[in-house]
C-alpha cells in the first residue's frame, strides 16, 4: 500500500499512521495528541482546516501540520 500525506485523504476514509516527519517539537506535540505510528485515523472533514478522528477524539489540523503525517489507507 503506498504512503500518502494525511491531507490527501477524503472525508470518510480510514488510514493508519506510518510516519511523522518534521520539526521535532511539532512531532512531539502531534504524538501527545494521539497522532503516533500505528494509530488509526478517520478523515471527518478534508480541506483547510481538516478534522480527523483518532481514539474517540476529534482534532483540527491546518496546512503544514498534516503534510508531515504519512498514512496508508485501510
Amino acid at each position: 500500500m503506498p504512503l500518502i500525506p494525511l491531507d490527501l485523504l477524503q472525508a470518510g476514509e480510514h488510514a493508519r499512521i506510518v510516519d511523522l516527519d518534521g520539526e521535532p517539537n511539532l512531532v512531539t506535540r502531534l504524538r501527545e495528541m494521539g497522532l503516533r505510528e500505528d494509530a488509526e485515523v478517520t478523515m471527518v472533514q478534508s480541506g483547510e482546516p481538516c478534522i480527523i478522528a483518532v481514539d474517540n477524539h476529534r482534532l483540527s489540523l491546518r496546512g503544514g501540520d498534516t503534510t508531515i503525517i504519512m498514512v496508508e489507507t485501510l
